[in-house]
């Protein structure tokens, strides 16, 4: 992950509590990468992010779809539409 300058000086160090486990299945990785371990845990959080970030849209689309084909007020819109392009 290549930060820019402007992220590098908004950089916050934080701590982390990770299982024993989980934290030598990390450091084996970072050795057969050849990369820090905070490059991956940088890029682990960075997926995990854009990954709830996904499912939150994700949702609020069919929550849309719902509100369309539910709410009274667009689906008269929608009518009033379809009896324009009658005409």
């Amino acid at each position: 992950m290549v930060l820019s300058s402007q992220e590098k000086n908004s950089i916050e160090k934080v701590t982390l509590l990770l299982p024993q486990l989980l934290k030598e299945e990390v450091m084996q990785l970072k050795e057969s990468l050849q990369v820090s371990m905070n490059s991956i845990y940088q890029m682990a959080i960075a997926e995990y992010v854009a990954k709830k970030k996904r499912e939150q849209l994700r949702q609020e689309a069919l929550m849309m779809v719902d509100e369309y084909n539910t709410n009274p007020e667009i689906l008269e819109l929608i009518d009033f539409e379809e009896d324009l392009n009658e005409y």
